[in-house]
């Protein structure tokens, strides 16, 4: 048996996503794959991981599972979470559809030492949809819909940079600003079911503004893309995940896609997907 899961990348509500309040993210190709073998044991997974860990419990031992990176650790994508969905479902083989409430509990149960902030488990969620994907966990809301807007494409580059999110949990505490995140959120939430691209423009250069404010911004991110303002045709950028680190967000007209992805090439950014890869298949 085989299975593929999307990339996952926040475009907004990273730390809001700590609080169990909204987030926004997109899921994206190439994917993941991940295949049954004949030969025993995990490959390609860490042991230790949580997809490590919940098959030393719940794996069939004659058999085993291989794993496959398109994006070949470069960090930011969402490998460990699809790591967890995948050996949860080769798991779980006579579940037809995902449980969303099960998998998440079979999730936090691994991925979670007890240390520090505890994730929420939005990555894995996404992953078992498509597309865009909004949730909210306090209010149970889990909704996956195409990208809304006719005018406006985005792009997301990698920086090169890593910084796993279990361990950044665990150094941190929740901001004190989070209420004012989640008013970006939400209102980005609206922006977005009124495919109001300017308004989404907006909301996303004040969210990054106020995690520039609150020093939740890595460095290497800011400086890229201070860079990145030299191009006109950028309409909104920010850093997403853990510090922005890994992957940065870039907007423009839907008409630009194609020159401001061949700009970026030229100077040597390592651009991972764009809207036109985003997944739509269930």
């Amino acid at each position: 048996m085989k299975w593929y899961f999307p990339a996952k990348t926040f475009l907004l509500g990273e730390y809001v996503a700590v609080a169990g309040g909204s987030a926004l993210l997109v899921t994206t190709t190439p994917l993941f794959e991940l295949h049954q073998t004949d030969e025993p044991g995990l490959h390609g997974i860490h042991p230790e991981s949580p997809a490590g860990r919940w098959w030393l419990q719940h794996g069939k031992q004659a058999t085993g599972l291989q794993w496959y990176d398109p994006y070949q650790g470069c960090g930011g994508m969402g490998a460990s979470s699809a790591q967890f969905l995948g050996v949860y479902l080769a798991t779980n083989t006579s579940e037809k559809h995902i449980d969303i409430s099960n998998l998440l509990d079979a999730y936090l149960q691994f991925a979670w030492q007890g240390n520090g902030l505890r994730p929420r488990g939005y990555d894995v969620i996404a992953q078992s949809m498509h597309g865009c994907v909004y949730i909210n966990n306090q209010q149970k809301l889990y909704k996956a819909s195409p990208w809304p807007f006719d005018d406006l494409a985005f792009i997301l580059i990698h920086t090169g940079q890593k910084l796993a999110t279990h361990e950044h949990l665990q150094t941190i505490a929740l901001p004190q600003v989070v209420d004012q995140l989640i008013t970006l959120v939400e209102s980005a939430k609206s922006a977005f079911e009124l495919a109001d691209s300017a308004s989404f423009i907006k909301l996303v250069n004040a969210y990054y503004q106020q995690l520039l404010t609150i020093n939740l911004v890595a460095k290497h991110t800011q400086a890229l893309i201070e860079q990145l303002r030299e191009y006109p045709e950028i309409l909104g950028m920010k850093g997403c995940g853990a510090m922005g680190s890994d992957v940065i967000l870039l907007l423009m007209h839907k008409e630009k896609l194609a020159s401001v992805s061949q700009d970026l090439a030229d100077v040597g950014c390592k651009i991972i997907a764009t809207s036109d890869h985003l997944y739509n298949q269930q």
